[in-house]
């Protein structure tokens, strides 16, 4: 199996099956099909010579486009070389006693507390993976951490951001932290973000991500936001130079992109619905509603485990994301991004072939 912990590994799949990776479709990494805005890559481009020099160690130009993105002051965000950075420095900065973690989600929350204790809190199925945030207020305590992803990955679940605040407020009254992993947010429009709420509390944080939904997963480039006081602690943990000049440069042409991020809004939103339908269609596989730019799928009626609808697929050049590697899910799932229009319509052709050989 190919798919360890994360979607996107074209290369691994490239060395085993000793094919280009080009020629690879990827359903597993969820990306903005577009593509990187061209204005970023043409800025790329142009700012090559560039590095030759240090890169700004404060990327000021770049946190202060975001702050205007995100409708947040400057001196709340934090940068840093991709997402999962920003989260291990965190955790080393949070010194928890007990991880809160509803389930499935993300792996690197887990990865980046290795041995601590954990509760986790499994979200049901049969109720499209819903999160409980009551039972959760019910559970934390003084000393834990709670990770929330929003949109959730896996499941593609959005949780109301009223309901993710109060829960940032229970969280500071016992003494507990809560982190909101924001990185598919940017496809929702930002509906449900808790940002700038959440930033009167002193224990609570949002992590994101730019390189997502502007497509710039190759150049890493992540943020926090979060009061001074535990902005301060997570920076202590953070090495000095950690975005790249190419990186920020990318990064502020393509937050002032108004029209790509328009064009990306409605072509998610279009090709989403339309793979969903399409998945449905299909005997024997059950997807489920998701606010987020991929699909979870339960392949259990289909009579092919999750595995051996990806090595059929591969062999297609078509990479889908087994999604047993995430606690809470078994061999029966899998997760798919939403791609372009001809992309999703090759994926169902060839997902509908594999299920009728079963």
């Amino acid at each position: 199996m190919l798919n360890a912990y994360h979607g996107g590994n074209i290369w691994a799949a490239a060395r085993k099956y000793n094919r280009d990776p080009k020629k690879f479709i990827d359903f597993s990494a969820n990306i903005n099909p577009l593509g990187p805005p061209p204005t970023a890559v043409e800025a790329i481009k142009d700012a090559a010579e560039l590095v030759k020099h240090y890169p700004d160690p404060d990327a000021s130009l770049l946190k202060y486009k975001l702050s205007r993105y995100l409708n947040i002051p400057e001196e709340t965000l934090l940068l840093g070389n991709g997402g999962a950075e920003i989260i291990y420095a965190a955790c080393r900065a949070l010194k928890p006693k007990r991880l809160v973690l509803p389930v499935p989600t993300f792996s690197e929350y887990r990865q980046a507390l290795p041995g601590l204790p954990a509760r986790y809190v499994y979200l049901e199925p049969e109720n499209n993976f819903t999160l409980p945030v009551e039972k959760i207020m019910k559970l934390i305590r003084p000393g834990d951490v709670a990770f929330i992803c929003n949109p959730n990955n896996p499941t593609g679940y959005l949780a109301a951001g009223k309901e993710l605040l109060e829960l940032a407020e229970r969280a500071d009254k016992v003494g507990a932290a809560l982190v909101v992993d924001e990185a598919f947010m940017d496809f929702t429009g930002h509906k449900e973000t808790v940002l700038p709420g959440v930033l009167k509390y002193s224990s609570a944080a949002v992590v994101g991500s730019l390189t997502k939904f502007f497509a710039l997963p190759g150049l890493r480039l992540g943020y926090l936001a979060a009061g001074g006081e535990l902005l301060g602690k997570v920076n202590k943990e953070l090495p000095p130079w950690r975005v790249n000049v190419l990186a920020q440069i990318a990064g502020e042409i393509a937050l002032e992109d108004k029209s790509y991020i328009k064009e990306t809004l409605k072509l998610i939103d279009k090709e989403k619905q339309y793979l969903f339908d399409g998945l449905s269609k299909i005997p024997g596989l059950k997807p489920y509603p998701s606010r987020a730019n991929f699909i979870l799928v339960n392949c259990r009626s289909a009579g092919k485990s999750a595995e051996e609808i990806y090595e059929k697929l591969v062999h297609k050049n078509i990479i889908i994301r087994v999604a047993d590697s995430f606690a809470g899910l078994d061999e029966n799932y899998f997760r798919v991004a939403v791609r372009s229009r001809s992309e999703n319509q090759l994926l169902l052709r060839v997902l509908n072939e594999v299920v009728e050989q079963c």
